[in-house]
């Protein structure tokens, strides 16, 4: 275990993400896309602004686009402590004290799942250092064809980005100037149901919209070290500017 833990912390470092393939069963993949259904359905009133997106004005699952209080879900944190995830979370970001922050679901319907524009996780996150980073199980198959994330491969390792607000939903920032990205390799990595994609805080990422036929939903854990501290001035500078971009769509 040792050693597979040490060859996807070389990827990770090199490229700024790495695919396990198989990381969860299709049996328990398909679980927890029933369980994490279940639980925005029945609380689908319950969530508003920036904490559930719609891709129109039906508020309806069908039109989910994206959720982002998984994390209220006791069965998911449950999940998230149990020792596949936190194996490989500690090995990444190299600290053997985790703390989760979050827990995402994006669920990109199919024919009309939306653009998310090339952005950097701690843009939003404000973790000092940097300690941080995404672990996101296909919960349905992922690829180009349906709007599957891309990555631009090395981008972690420049720092933080200028941003500017995107007004999208459920990522309201995007990167200023894209030319600045032109030297680095753009790969969408495809996915099976199960297959996880782990990528760093400062790794530019992004998707498509979703014109095919099948929907394509991920369920995502973000952790950081818990020895690192957020940087509270820029998370209120942030906190300001998300507030004004809801208000304005």
């Amino acid at each position: 275990m040792l050693n597979v833990l040490t060859k996807y912390n070389k990827i990770y470092k090199s490229k700024g993400f790495t695919v396990i393939k198989d990381f969860v069963s299709k049996n328990e993949a398909k679980k927890l896309e029933h369980q994490t259904i279940n639980f925005i359905k029945k609380r689908i009133k319950k969530y508003k602004g920036r904490d559930i997106n719609f891709v129109d004005n039906k508020k309806s699952i069908k039109n989910l686009h994206s959720f982002h209080k998984l994390h209220d879900f006791k069965a998911i944190v449950n999940f998230s402590k149990t020792k596949k995830i936190t194996s490989i979370a500690k090995t990444l970001i190299g600290s053997n004290k985790l703390e989760l922050r979050a827990s995402e679901f994006f669920a990109k319907p199919k024919k009309i799942g939306l653009n998310t524009p090339p952005h950097q996780d701690n843009y939003y996150w404000n973790v000092k250092k940097n300690k941080a980073l995404t672990i996101w199980i296909a919960l349905s198959d992922s690829s180009k064809k349906n709007g599957g994330v891309y990555y631009y491969c090395g981008s972690h390792k420049k720092g933080i980005y200028t941003h500017t607000p995107s007004y999208e939903k459920g990522t309201s920032q995007k990167i200023s100037n894209i030319k600045k990205l032109k030297n680095f390799k753009k790969l969408t990595p495809k996915l099976n149901l199960g297959d996880a994609l782990i990528h760093h805080c400062l790794v530019v990422h992004g998707s498509n919209k979703n014109k095919s036929n099948i929907s394509r939903r991920g369920l995502t854990f973000q952790f950081k070290d818990k020895n690192s501290k957020y940087d509270k001035k820029k998370i209120r500078k942030y906190e300001n500017q998300l507030n004004s971009q809801i208000k304005k769509r």
